[in-house]
């Protein structure tokens, strides 16, 4: 999609509708809460499931584990000494549990934010999750997410899971017009459904009087391969939702380059259409 595109929000629906360089509005279907939470809770049941092997891994192959008996042994051993013996126990290892907490939760976030940078960067903005509930990441206006992007939002993931549970994430995607949390906000992304659209309508196989009128000999048709039969087609589509004046610069950027394609003669602005029609037709046949 060209930079230069604009978009705006459509208050009456839940999509991002984008104008293009030549004045196609697309529509980005916003996804909502519920199909977001639902895509996170995926990942991060899969984050943990490797949090754990990981741990498992590093725990049976250096002295951390034996380390984490020595400081749980002062409370397993008054287990048998009643009730007080355990609260004292407790208390004097409720640094070192605290310390413990403290790391798990700064080794939770970088794990998540490796995690949903690496699937942004290189996956297309579709984590595992995303891909399974067809979500995608993109910045405003549906342009690929770039690094610095990625880094904004899943930073301020620190923020949005506040208090607990992503509740500060959860409460500005109700509240935003735009479905949006804060590292969307903060980052200008936004997260898109996938929607299968429509087959588009095959061309009509009638040929236009005018088009008649020009020719084209089997070593000319051989020169057109897939993409410009896509062009043909597509050309042939857009022009009749363009205003006018578009369409004529469509058709005249996509007749020019056929013709130098067949290394044909000039064609005239009113038989652009019946020339691409003309050739469709031939290859049909």
């Amino acid at each position: 999609m060209p930079s230069s595109t604009q978009s705006h929000y459509d208050t009456d629906t839940t999509d991002q509708v984008v104008h293009s360089a030549d004045h196609i509005a697309l529509r980005l279907p916003l996804a909502g809460p519920t199909s977001r939470m639902l895509a996170y809770a995926i990942d991060a049941a899969f984050i943990v499931t490797i949090e754990i092997v990981v741990g498992i891994v590093v725990l049976a192959g250096t002295p951390i584990l034996h380390q984490l008996a020595q400081w749980l042994e002062p409370v397993l051993a008054s287990l048998g000494r009643g009730e007080d013996a355990v609260q004292d126990a407790l208390q004097g290892s409720a640094g070192i549990f605290v310390l413990l907490i403290v790391l798990l939760l700064i080794l939770q976030f970088f794990a998540e934010l490796v995690y949903f940078m690496l699937w942004d960067i290189f996956g297309g903005g579709r984590s595992l999750g995303k891909r399974l509930v067809k979500l995608q990441v993109v910045a405003d206006g549906g342009l690929p997410l770039t690094w610095q992007e990625s880094l904004v939002r899943n930073g301020l993931r620190i923020v949005d899971v506040l208090p607990t549970s992503y509740f500060v994430g959860l409460l500005a995607m109700l509240t935003l017009p735009d479905g949006k949390r804060l590292g969307d906000l903060a980052a200008g992304t936004i997260v898109i459904r996938l929607e299968t659209p429509e087959a588009a309508p095959p061309l009509e196989e009638t040929v236009d009087v005018d088009a008649t009128a020009f020719r084209f000999d089997r070593a000319q048709l051989a020169r057109i391969g897939e993409a410009e039969q896509a062009l043909i087609r597509q050309t042939l589509r857009r022009v009749e939702e363009l205003p006018s004046e578009v369409a004529s610069t469509v058709l005249e950027q996509a007749v020019g380059a056929l013709r130098q394609r067949l290394g044909y003669d000039e064609v005239a602005p009113q038989d652009r259409r019946a020339f691409l029609r003309a050739l469709l037709a031939s290859l049909r046949r």
